[in-house]
């Protein structure tokens, strides 16, 4: 039985009767076990998940359901509860009592609406949530005034949102503090869907941004950056130039300027040539290293310098004519610089099951390495493999 029926209401009505009974009490006699992840966070007090959700349909069925009866866990009951505006925690490392887990919930429980154009999800909050990463990662101050918020936000959603997408940034922002992951320095703060929502927010001019354990949590791990970048670019942005997207947040350092210097002269000028190019260690590919720890996924090598890390980013399918293969996470490996010459020469293939194929030897290398939510593209790889043989 599925929980997408569920209403606030219902939650608030169970976790009143589990406050009245005690937690024993409510969970024999519904005949649910002790949560051992997921629990529903209510004004300071920490909820069985599963329980209250199976316990609180009754209110669509006129019946409770029996643990078996469903599936508890991150997927299920945790993200339905944050689609209804409930903080859960989840395992995880704890920061401030919130867990990384949980804010990774949250970025895949957005609530978005569907441009009437494309059917796709409107681009609002993704761009309002990569807006924020961008100012975390330049070291600027967490809060920032709603006009300048306002303006930024806007611009993106010009550039970036479908072709109905209106420049209302107060909608996202609302969403985002009522979901938990924005704060702002008012009271009394209305619901995105009210239409006073828009007039609230240019009467109030609240200074806001990302809330402090999320922005800690985005700050200080940059592997849960990464991941974060990932998922919203590969749930909102398919089709999207996503270096360009990357560079106008801030998430990329990339430059087109180069500076070549004159052929066979004693004294060499100096001339600056700009260029336009494929940035191929791209902001994208920063990303995915991080996700990776930078470890090579065909060796498992990971390169250390005295105060970092070395890997480099490689395309299965080549960027650029002729192959004009995308910029996207699934067409991206985390590699060190050996197997990547081999893999870009041809020394190396994958498997659609991605087994690593020596092609000089005949022989399989073992199986590539992966990261969670890091998802190869599977047509990619048929095409680099096919690229290969053919020389």
């Amino acid at each position: 039985m599925g929980l997408s029926d569920l209403r606030r209401e219902m939650i608030l009505a169970a976790i009143a009767e589990y406050d009245t009974m005690g937690r024993d009490a409510f969970l024999d006699t519904y005949g649910y076990r002790p949560a051992r992840g997921y629990f529903l966070v209510h004004e300071g007090r920490r909820y069985d998940s599963k329980a209250i959700a199976g316990v609180a349909h009754r209110g669509v069925t006129g019946q409770p359901l029996l643990s078996k009866e469903f599936s508890g866990g991150r997927d299920t009951v945790a993200r339905q509860l944050i689609r209804l505006g409930f903080e859960v925690a989840a395992p995880g490392l704890v920061i401030s009592q919130h867990t990384i887990e949980g804010l990774l919930l949250k970025v895949d429980s957005l609530r978005t609406d569907k441009s009437k154009l494309t059917g796709q999800p409107r681009r609002h909050q993704p761009l309002t949530l990569l807006q924020a990463l961008g100012r975390a990662v330049r070291d600027e101050p967490r809060l920032e005034t709603w006009p300048r918020t306002s303006a930024a936000i806007s611009s993106l959603i010009n550039r970036f949102g479908h072709a109905d997408d209106q420049p209302n940034p107060g909608f996202p922002v609302l969403r985002l503090f009522h979901d938990g992951l924005w704060e702002l320095d008012q009271s009394d703060v209305p619901q995105a869907s009210t239409s006073t929502a828009q007039r609230w927010m240019r009467d109030h001019s609240p200074t806001g941004g990302l809330r402090p354990w999320v922005h800690t949590i985005v700050t200080q791990h940059a592997d849960v950056r990464a991941q974060i970048v990932l998922r919203l670019l590969e749930k909102y942005f398919q089709g999207a130039d996503h270096d360009a997207l990357l560079t106008a947040v801030g998430l990329s350092s990339a430059t087109d300027a180069e500076v070549p210097l004159s052929d066979g002269s004693p004294t060499p000028q100096r001339r600056q040539l700009t260029t336009t190019r494929i940035i191929r260690d791209s902001a994208l590919a920063q990303q995915i290293k991080d996700l990776h720890g930078h470890h090579c996924q065909i060796c498992g090598t990971r390169l250390r310098l005295p105060n970092s890390s070395y890997a480099e980013g490689a395309h299965i399918r080549p960027v650029g004519k002729p192959h004009n293969g995308p910029d996207e996470p699934g067409n991206i490996l985390c590699l060190c610089p050996n197997d990547h010459v081999l893999f870009d020469r041809g020394g190396l293939t994958l498997t659609d099951d991605l087994l690593v194929f020596d092609e000089v030897t005949g022989h399989i290398r073992g199986r590539l390495r992966q990261a969670p939510r890091h998802t190869i593209n599977i047509t990619h790889v048929a095409y680099h493999r096919e690229a290969a043989r053919q020389g």
